[in-house]
């Protein structure tokens, strides 16, 4: 895992004071970094030779002005100064540029001509210190450079992203973000992930442990989930039977698909038994459902984890439904759940959790985190306001109910975990829009489900589930013909 710090500026402060940086060292080292971006990754061509850097008037437009003074020798480098140097080192570092010979245009001089020309153009705007909206001139400006096929580079966070990740019209689309010191939370919400790229952080001075770690005092960070934090539920002992792996109890309801396809996807993941479950019909109707799943119209005696919610529907009989598998897990505080879909919008579900949160893991997209908060009295939130705000809202909820996992689904799944003393926010930026098909947040709940039914711990199920999931999706190099059957057979290659 890589941290992910809400705000880093406290961690510059206190870099410097700790190891007697000064600003001009760490800038020298941020230059270099986006130098070395530079000559590594970009295509330089005759009729497209040029890096385009466009400067703002604080310390990111400083670094901007640095990194044309090092390059200058090297590349036919043309600045154009989107903002007026305001901070003493932005001054003092255009003023070194200039030295060196670099060409410097206003956005009075702005033509295509020198978009079209350039090989890389680096934004070096505006930074993580961007709030509100971008400047009309600017936003043309981006708006053109976005269009280009010149490489882009941001500087720490491409301009027009603040801190909590909106994203203002007009904002800057890199193909790479250089995000200085240490890794920025705003880079992976859902909102930036259009405009980011590939994120790569740069060691200013120090190495980014020694960064990291410079403050006295406790700074608000969140946690990158890694292809290496996955742990794939892999057997090692040979004297073994399917009843070591879990028998998993699936709800089946009104959309039978739903629960079909996470059945299958949790018996591709390791469980031993998945039995679908339908609690209402006396004879149900199971003649399309796989062999390889077991049926029954009540829970297994021997269950080991139950997923509720798939495809269950809405209606008073399926709420009667929710409520007995309720009954059934207060009774049995020891086997875990997994919760989805429909039951996000049982009232019921807050009486719940009152009563049992341990391991229960909550797995709703952005508009059942809408109702799910509505029902658990966070109040009333529009659906943008549950993407914008998610770190924050899902850290409310693990608080209220601890021990309780929460995924919010998205572009860049968001997970919390509050054990009671230590509240946890994991972000996943494997995920692909590949995924966005009907069928896919199935396949995750069996995924997840599974490994509950292993005996994985709640926490560790989620990430591992949720990794899975997205590092899966990249097994189909077509962006649009991802279905969750080829889903899961992607899962079993991994």
């Amino acid at each position: 895992m890589q941290n992910l710090f809400f705000d880093t500026r406290k961690l510059d402060e206190s870099c410097r004071e700790a190891y007697g940086l000064t600003e001009e060292i760490m800038m020298e080292n941020a230059a270099a970094a986006l130098e070395g971006a530079i000559k590594e990754r970009a295509e330089f061509k005759p009729y497209r030779n040029r890096v385009l850097i466009l400067c703002g008037g604080g310390n990111n437009g400083a670094d901007g002005y640095t990194l044309a003074r090092r390059l200058r020798i090297h590349y036919d480098v043309v600045v154009f100064e989107c903002v007026e140097p305001k901070s003493p080192l932005c001054i003092l570092q255009r003023a070194r540029a200039e030295k060196c010979g670099t060409r410097f245009f206003t956005l009075e001089d702005f033509t295509l001509e020198f978009l079209e020309s350039a090989a890389v153009i680096v934004d070096c705007i505006y930074g993580s210190g961007f709030h509100g909206e971008l400047d009309e001139n600017v936003q043309i400006l981006l708006n053109d450079a976005n269009c280009v096929e010149s490489y882009r580079i941001a500087c720490d966070v491409p301009s027009g992203i603040d801190l909590d990740g909106n994203v203002s019209h007009g904002a800057f689309k890199a193909d790479l973000t250089v995000s200085m010191g240490a890794l920025k939370l705003c880079l992976f919400q859902d909102m930036a992930k259009n405009y980011v790229g590939e994120v790569v952080c740069a060691d200013l001075g120090v190495g980014r442990r020694l960064f990291e770690n410079s403050s006295n005092f406790p700074l608000k960070k969140a946690a990158l989930l890694e292809e290496s934090d996955m742990m794939l539920p892999h057997r090692s002992d040979f004297f073994v039977n399917k009843g070591n792996f879990g028998h998993l109890a699936v709800a089946y309801g009104e959309k039978t698909g739903a629960a079909k396809i996470a059945g299958r996807a949790a018996l591709n993941f390791g469980a031993g038994l998945v039995t679908l479950v339908d609690l209402e019909n006396p004879e149900p109707d199971f003649s399309s459902v796989s062999e390889e799943l077991m049926t029954s119209t009540s829970i297994p005696s021997n269950v080991s984890a139950i997923a509720l919610g798939m495809g269950l529907g809405r209606s008073e009989k399926a709420q009667g439904t929710i409520q007995k598998y309720f009954d059934f897990l207060a009774a049995n505080k020891e086997i875990p759940c997994l919760i989805d879909a429909d039951v996000f919008y049982f009232e019921k579900l807050a009486d719940f959790l009152a009563e049992r949160c341990r391991k229960v893991v909550l797995t709703p997209h952005p508009k059942e985190f809408q109702s799910l908060l509505k029902i658990c009295g966070f109040g009333e939130y529009s659906v943008d306001e549950c993407v914008r705000k998610r770190p924050d809202l899902i850290e409310g909820f693990c608080k209220k109910y601890p021990k309780c996992v929460l995924l919010v689904k998205g572009a860049n799944p968001m997970i919390g975990y509050f054990d009671g003393r230590k509240y946890n926010l994991y972000v996943n930026s494997f995920g692909r829009p590949s995924l966005a098909k009907a069928g896919s947040g199935d396949v995750l709940s069996g995924l997840a489900a599974a490994l509950l039914s292993q005996k994985y711990s709640s926490i560790d199920a989620v990430a591992s589930a949720s990794l899975a999931h997205a590092i899966a999706s990249r097994g189909i190099g077509c962006d649009y013909a991802l279905t969750p059957l080829k889903l899961i057979d992607c899962v079993a290659r991994l």
